[in-house]
């Protein structure tokens, strides 16, 4: 298995994001980069909704993005004429979704974590929104989006996807 998979920089991949006065004053903005890539905006205009719909402080990082993602989808609302799809099986409340999957192994069923690389093999076409533990990124046509590190760490579980389309 590769150790490694396709990564894409941030300055390319964000529109805006080489000459924007605010990225180069921000810090803790992984979700304002993950957004503005998954929905082609500018980082200025990501970060503003951000900052307006999430509730994001400057410098300080984005809380309850979950929360706020599945409101999006609870009121179907577009960005930048893209909807947001919620990926997953429902468990107890409407807030939690498994990404676990089923494999037979010695002819019992297990249920895994659904991994970054495994997530890449499964969808390897499409814009998805990943949550995982403190961060968040993108996946787009199987290639990540976010930090570097993002793409050297193919085991990392998953906690919550959402497809953009």
């Amino acid at each position: 298995m590769k150790k490694e998979l396709p990564y894409c920089m941030t300055g390319k991949a964000i529109k805006g994001y080489n000459e924007s006065v605010i990225a180069k004053g921000e810090t803790n903005d992984c979700v304002v980069r993950a957004f503005a890539s998954c929905f082609e905006l500018s980082y200025d205009k990501a970060h503003k909704y951000v900052k307006e719909k999430f509730g994001r402080k400057d410098r300080q990082g984005t809380y309850g993005t979950v929360i706020t993602m599945m409101n999006l989808v609870l009121n179907r609302t577009q960005v930048n004429y893209k909807r947001i799809k919620r990926l997953g099986t429902p468990q107890l409340s409407h807030l939690h979704y498994s990404l676990q999957y089923s494999v037979k192994t010695k002819g019992s069923l297990i249920f895994r974590n659904m991994t970054v690389g495994t997530f890449i093999k499964k969808n390897p076409v499409g814009t998805f929104f990943i949550l995982v533990k403190g961060h968040a990124f993108t996946i787009k046509d199987g290639v990540v989006i976010g930090n570097y590190e993002d793409a050297q760490k193919p085991r990392r579980v998953m906690l919550h996807a959402f497809e953009i389309k």
